[in-house]
C-alpha cells in the first residue's frame, strides 16, 4: 500500500523498469510521418514558413481518440507523399502541462483535427482550419483545399521566369506545365474537354485571390511532390502558350529541364491520373525515381503505449497525485465493494451513507456525479438496513449511466496485476479527503476510513494493523482537521513499515515511509526524526483539489460536463 509510493525511493528501479521494455510503446510513431508537439514546441512547429501543418489534437485515454488512431496512422503515411508542403503532427492534451494550448485549440474535445497555414501565429479569430471528416480520404479533400492556397501552388504568369524555379529549387530538374483555367471560364470544346474530374470543383473556390480551380492541375502537383527532381506549376493564361512558342493544345504537359529545352507530353484523358501516368512514364525513362517509401511499422499497442506514457509520468512527475486514481477508488467502492456486502444495518449502514455523503461534498468528480451521488445519499438516509442489491438498485436508480473517466491505475499502477491498484487508490483517496475536510466536522474522515476498513476492505492484515495503530494513538485524540490529516498519513507510514517486503509489496514500488527526503527535505530533522508541521504543509500542498492531475482521465479539464 502506496502512501505516495510513487513520490520518491524508485526513481532507479523505475528508469530500470522503463529501459528494460527498450524504447517503449508509442501511440505515434514518427516512422509514420507523425512528430508529436508539446507546450514547448507548439508556437514554433506551427510557425514554421514553408509547409502547411495538419495536428491532431489527442488523448489516449480517450475512447474515441483511441478508436481513431489506426485510421490517422494510416493518414499520415498516406500524407507522406506531401511532405514537402504539409507536415503531420500530434499534441497530448492528456497531459496537464499542454491543457493551456488544448483549452484553445481543441474545442473541449478529442479528437480535434486542424489545419494551420505556414508561418500561423495565433489570433483571436484565427485558430486554425478545423476538419470535421474523420474518413482519411474526405481528410486528405479537405487537406488538398487548404494546400492550393499556398505559394508552391501560385499560378505561373508570362512575366514568371522558369530559370528562377531553377534557382529556388537546387534539385529540381524537370518543371512540368499544365494549363487550367477557372471553372468559370472553361469552354467545354476547347482546351480541357470540362472534365468529370473538374465538374466536382467548387466553383465558390474561384476568386481573385485563388483564381484557379485547377483540381486536375493541383492533383497532379501533389502526386508528384514525392519526385524531388520536379515540380509542377498551373498556369491558366494562353500568352503562356506564347512564351514557350508553341499553340495552345488540349491534355498538353510542357516539360522544360535545365538546359531550357521543351519536352511535350499528351495524357491520354483529361484528368490528373491521366497526366501524372505520363509524367511518371518519362520519369521512369529518365531513371528518376521517387522518395524512398517510410518503414513498416506495427499498429500501435494502446495498452502498452498508455503503460509506458504512465511510467514516464512517475518518472518526471513522482509528486503528482492523479483524478484518475481517485476516480477508480470511487468507481470500485461504489459498483464493486459495496454491492458485493450481503447486509447493511446498524454501523455498517451508517459508514455507508456517511462514505456516499463524504464523496458528493468533497469528491473531485464532475458536478453532474456530485448531484447524482446527492440523490443517493438522500435515499439511504431513510433507510435502516440495506442489502447489497438493494444498494445496487439505489446506485442504479441514482447514478443511472455515470461512466468514470478514470480508466485506468496512474499513481498506482502495478508491475503486475493483484498489486497496488485498488488499495493504494484507497489511501490516495482518504488522504484527499482529510486535507479537502476543513468544513466538516474533526474525525470525520478518520470515523469512515476507520469503518470502510472494518467492515469492507478486503485486506484482513491491514484491518488488524490499523487496529493496532489505534491502540498507540487513540482517535479520541483527534480533535481538529489538522491532527486528522497527520493521524492517517502516521497510520499509513506504520502499515507501510509493518507490511515491506512481504507478498503484497511491489518491487518496482516499494512501499516507504513517505514522504521521502527528496521529496520533502525539510520534512525530517537528521534525516531520521519527522518535523510534523513541515509533514502536514508537504501533505496540504499535494493532497489538494487544485493540485490533482488531470492525466488519465477520458476526458480532459475542458470536457464539457
Amino acid at each position: 500500500m502506496k502512501p505516495n509510493d510513487t513520490l520518491s525511493a524508485f526513481s532507479l528501479l523505475l528508469c530500470v523498469l522503463i529501459l528494460s521494455a527498450g524504447h517503449g510503446e508509442l501511440l505515434f510513431n514518427p516512422d509514420d510521418n507523425v512528430e508529436q508537439l508539446d507546450f514547448a514546441s507548439f508556437e514554433s512547429g506551427l510557425s514554421e514558413p514553408t509547409t502547411g501543418k495538419l495536428v491532431q489534437f489527442f488523448n489516449g485515454f480517450c475512447e474515441e481518440s483511441q478508436n481513431f488512431i489506426p485510421a490517422f496512422r494510416n493518414l499520415s503515411r498516406k500524407l507522406y507523399r506531401w511532405h514537402r508542403v504539409l507536415k503531420v503532427h500530434v499534441l497530448d492534451c492528456g497531459k496537464d502541462e499542454n491543457d493551456g494550448i488544448c483549452s484553445i485549440y481543441s474545442n473541449r474535445k478529442t479528437p480535434t483535427l486542424r489545419y494551420f497555414p505556414p508561418s500561423y501565429k495565433l489570433a483571436p479569430d484565427d485558430l486554425g482550419t478545423e476538419i470535421t471528416h474523420r474518413k482519411p480520404k474526405e481528410i486528405q479533400t479537405n487537406l488538398a483545399l487548404n494546400l492550393q492556397k499556398l505559394d508552391y501552388f501560385k499560378m505561373f504568369n508570362r512575366q514568371d521566369n522558369v530559370t528562377h524555379i531553377f534557382r529556388t529549387h537546387k534539385d529540381v530538374e524537370y518543371v512540368a506545365f499544365v494549363f487550367q483555367m477557372c471553372l468559370d471560364h472553361f469552354l467545354p470544346h476547347l482546351e480541357t474537354g470540362n472534365s468529370m474530374e473538374e465538374k466536382y470543383a467548387s466553383q465558390g473556390d474561384c476568386n481573385e485571390d485563388n483564381p484557379i480551380v485547377s483540381v486536375i492541375g493541383r492533383n497532379t502537383l501533389l502526386e508528384l511532390l514525392p519526385y524531388r527532381e520536379v515540380v509542377v506549376r498551373i498556369f491558366d493564361n494562353h500568352d503562356v502558350y506564347n512564351k514557350f512558342g508553341i499553340s495552345p493544345v488540349p491534355n498538353l504537359v510542357v516539360l522544360v529541364n535545365r538546359a531550357g529545352k521543351f519536352l511535350f507530353l499528351t495524357p491520354e484523358m483529361d484528368s490528373s491520373k491521366a497526366y501524372v501516368a505520363a509524367i511518371k512514364q518519362f520519369l521512369i525513362f529518365v531513371d528518376l525515381k521517387p522518395q524512398k517509401a517510410l518503414p513498416k511499422t506495427p499498429p500501435a499497442n494502446i495498452s502498452e503505449a498508455l503503460r509506458y506514457e504512465i511510467l514516464e509520468q512517475h518518472k518526471h512527475h513522482p509528486s503528482r497525485i492523479y483524478r484518475a486514481d481517485l476516480e477508480r477508488a470511487i468507481d470500485q467502492i461504489l459498483n464493486v465493494e459495496f454491492p458485493g456486502t450481503s447486509h447493511f444495518a446498524g454501523t455498517k449502514i451508517v459508514v455507508l451513507r456517511n462514505f456516499v455523503k463524504l464523496i458528493y461534498n468533497l469528491s473531485p468528480l464532475k458536478p453532474k456525479a456530485r448531484e447524482k451521488l446527492a440523490d443517493l445519499y438522500y435515499s439511504l438516509r431513510v433507510k435502516k438496513q440495506l442489502s447489497g442489491v438493494g444498494f445496487k438498485n439505489l446506485l442504479l436508480k441514482s447514478v443511472k449511466n455515470y461512466v468514470f473517466d478514470g480508466k485506468q491505475y496512474v499513481g498506482c499502477i502495478a508491475s503486475r496485476p493483484s498489486l497496488r491498484g485498488f488499495n493504494c487508490s484507497l489511501w490516495i483517496l482518504f488522504h484527499y479527503l482529510s486535507v479537502e475536510s476543513e468544513k466538516l466536522k474533526p474525525r470525520s474522515v478518520l470515523l469512515v476510513f476507520l469503518g470502510y476498513v472494518r467492515f469492507f476492505m478486503n485486506c484482513k492484515e491491514c484491518d488488524m494493523k490499523i487496529s493496532e495503530f489505534k491502540k498507540l494513538r487513540p482517535i479520541a485524540n483527534v480533535t481538529n482537521d489538522d491532527e486528522q490529516i497527520l493521524w492517517l498519513w502516521a497510520a499509513h507510514n506504520y502499515v507501510n513499515k509493518q507490511l515491506a517486503g512481504d507478498s503484497t509489496e511491489d518491487p518496482q514500488f516499494p512501499k516507504i515511509q513517505f514522504p521521502s527526503e527528496r521529496d520533502c527535505p525539510n520534512c525530517r530533522n537528521n534525516a531520521t526524526e519527522w518535523r510534523t508541521e513541515e509533514v502536514l504543509h508537504y501533505l496540504k500542498g499535494i493532497y489538494v483539489l487544485k493540485n490533482l492531475s488531470w492525466f488519465g482521465m477520458s476526458s480532459g479539464k475542458h470536457a464539457i460536463e
